[in-house]
């Protein structure tokens, strides 16, 4: 049992380190260039609606973005990144009042082991809008 708590609490501490952010690649550029090309961006928000899983895009380990139709896309950044960010984890959230609000906590979920993997904070919503739309 001891060396079951051990092994859990480093787990725990693992995934709370970690380095300074890495620079997007090619394919990350490229990936927020679609999303965000031609859009200007607003002033930040504390909150954004309930959201949808197939809204979601990672730009990179520390920063998603919530696709709202074409005209508008709001962009995360993690506080601190969120590190043990995998391709092939799950982004988990428990949302109460149907708002995604910063400062919640995202869990990466490993969706066939069902383990927690780490966690992200989230920060506040930046939307970015074509111009002329609302």
């Amino acid at each position: 049992m001891r060396a079951m708590l051990i092994l859990l609490l480093a787990g725990t501490v693992a995934s709370c380190t970690g380095g300074p952010p890495q620079p997007m690649g090619a394919a990350q550029v490229d990936k927020a260039q679609r999303l965000l090309g031609g859009k200007v961006a607003g002033p930040p928000m504390d909150c954004i609606s309930t959201i949808n899983a197939n809204d979601m895009t990672w730009l990179d380990p520390s920063t998603v973005a919530f696709k709202r139709g074409s005209n508008l896309v709001y962009v995360s950044h993690f506080n601190g990144g969120c590190d043990n960010y995998n391709d092939r984890y799950a982004l988990v959230t428990r949302q109460v009042t149907g708002q995604l609000c910063r400062g919640d906590i995202g869990q990466l979920v490993d969706p066939v082991a069902h383990y927690a993997a780490g966690s992200c904070v989230f920060g506040p919503f930046i939307p970015y809008r074509t111009p002329g739309t609302r």
